[in-house]
């Protein structure tokens, strides 16, 4: 047993000479390339610090190995590794760092500590910059190292420390394979640093072992960590997916049974008109039959509104599906909680007669920043509004714009090149109010050439369910809301593109 164990350690103390030191700078030069193909395919910021510190340790190791090829790169070189050394572990000290900020998402857990330490290392590393460039004006390589070794290294001491705690203190997954990792190769760089201090390389060559087997097991749990921050990623885009389904089921059931209830309503209503037809006199029939026909008329201008509901949710969740699949999970929940309070906006209006115009450009403007995901340069809204006009004080019925938002978007500014945006404007007129909303798309004569030559057409019902409901609107409230559409054309004085003008008028004429 005991000759066993002499065997082994006698191999371990031969590290650089029986290939032990070959396969650990081996093995980090295949992470470094590994982790930098992971990087480009991911663009995880946590990949490339961690394929950098790889490739800066397995450089600075490269001169260990005896009788290798890179025994031979060394000596061709000898004057460039004497003088990098020390900057190489400067920089493996540098870069470890932003991997352990990365993956463990310090930023978000100590903000200002995180931004006080990135000015540390700007500012160090100019110092160091300096020091460096002194090797070659005033041969000032004793004095790189004397600031590496009495300078740099204990503030780094301290902040090593510092970050254990703050690292502890996380509740990231990955934390204890990276604490494992940080300890192993801390305590072998301790070890052989106290065995090799003040002695010879004939000496010190034989401790070199420690240095390697930390550097191998610090790896294993670097890689382990990364393959579970991996899987942390994925879980986290499986739940966010499931949730957007389970609440798309909700909407949808919650959709049905207000169809459903609306639709015995309105027969329960027209059941009991016709009772009455044949009960009451003519003149008090008359004053009946016209309440209920209210009624009818307002229940219809209801089920008028559940049936635009699905047609405008299903775009708006159409419009961030593909994101929240192949982005990442902040701006997905972002955008997720701005469906969420849509869908909210929506249902609650959908139980009410009118809302009022501020209502109405609140729920525009989360539709179109859910709809500003298919464009790269986005959707501008614009929103010029006249100082004495009162949103808040101007009655419209719900989701009766949303249509004409639709509109500009898929027919007008869909296929457009360059700048794309949607102005509203709204003003105070005699009668009323007049609002315009218009785009810079490639108008409407463009927009039918272009689905003419389309094999599968879809008619658009937006625009003749807005007609029907506001001529129901104008019967209920005593209003009279109209609009128009007009094409505009490019020209040195304006933009191309389309503009409805609404007159929402305060009296109502037959």
């Amino acid at each position: 047993m005991y000759r066993i164990l002499g065997d082994l350690l006698l191999f371990l103390e031969n590290s650089n000479r029986n290939g032990l030191a070959l396969m650990a700078i081996s093995i980090l030069f295949y992470l470094a390339v590994f982790h930098f193909i992971l990087y480009i395919k991911n663009k995880e910021k946590y990949f490339l610090h961690y394929s950098i510190y790889s490739l800066v340790n397995a450089v600075a190791l490269i001169g260990r190995p005896y009788r290798s090829f890179l025994k031979d790169i060394y000596f061709s070189f000898p004057e460039f590794f004497r003088l990098t050394i020390t900057p190489l572990q400067f920089i493996s000290f540098i870069v470890f760092s932003f991997f352990l900020i990365e993956i463990l998402q310090l930023k978000s857990y100590y903000p200002k500590f995180i931004k006080f330490y990135l000015r540390y290392t700007v500012f160090i590393s100019l110092v160091y910059l300096v020091f460096f460039l002194g090797i070659f004006i005033w041969d000032g390589y004793q004095l790189m190292r004397q600031f590496y070794f009495f300078g740099f290294m204990p503030i780094t001491f301290v902040f090593m420390l510092i970050g254990i705690f703050l690292i502890i203190r996380t509740e990231e997954k990955v934390k204890g394979p990276i604490l494992c990792g940080f300890l192993t190769i801390g305590i072998a760089s301790f070890l052989f640093g106290l065995l090799a201090a003040d002695r010879g390389t004939a000496f010190t060559d034989k401790y070199y072992y420690i240095f390697y087997l930390g550097i191998l097991i610090e790896n294993f749990f670097f890689t382990y960590a990364l393959a579970l921050k991996q899987r942390v990623i994925f879980d986290e885009k499986i739940r966010i997916q499931n949730e957007l389904v389970l609440r798309y089921k909700e909407n949808d059931d919650l959709r049905g049974r207000l169809n459903r209830q609306l639709q015995h309503e309105i027969i329960q209503k027209e059941e009991k008109i016709i009772e009455l037809e044949s009960d009451a006199e003519t003149e008090r029939m008359s004053r009946i039959k016209a309440l209920y026909e209210r009624e009818i008329t307002e229940l219809h201008l209801r089920s008028l509104r559940s049936q635009m509901n699905p047609h405008f949710i299903f775009n708006a969740l159409n419009s961030i599906k593909v994101f929240l699949i192949d982005q990442e999970k902040d701006r997905a929940i972002l955008y997720l909680n701005r469906f969420s309070k849509l869908i909210r906006l929506v249902l609650e209006s959908s139980r009410k007669t009118k809302i009022s115009l501020g209502e109405e450009l609140e729920i525009a403007q989360l539709y179109l920043s859910l709809e500003s995901i298919r464009f790269e340069e986005g959707i501008e809204l614009k929103l010029d509004i006249a100082e004495d006009v009162r949103l808040n004080e101007i009655p419209i019925p719900p989701l009766v714009l949303q249509p004409f938002f639709e509109n500009a978007i898929w027919h007008g500014l869909m296929t457009k090149v360059g700048e794309k945006w949607i102005c509203v404007k709204l003003k105070k007129q005699r009668s009323g109010y007049l609002l315009s909303i218009r785009d810079n798309g490639i108008g409407r004569k463009a927009s039918q050439q272009i689905n003419s030559k389309r094999k599968m057409k879809k008619e658009s019902i937006g625009m003749s369910l807005s007609k029907e409901r506001l001529e129901l609107f104008n019967q209920n409230e005593r209003v009279y809301y109209h609009f128009e559409i007009l094409d505009h054309k490019e020209g040195p004085m304006g933009h191309a593109g389309t503009e409805v003008i609404f007159s929402l008028e305060s009296w109502y004429s037959t």
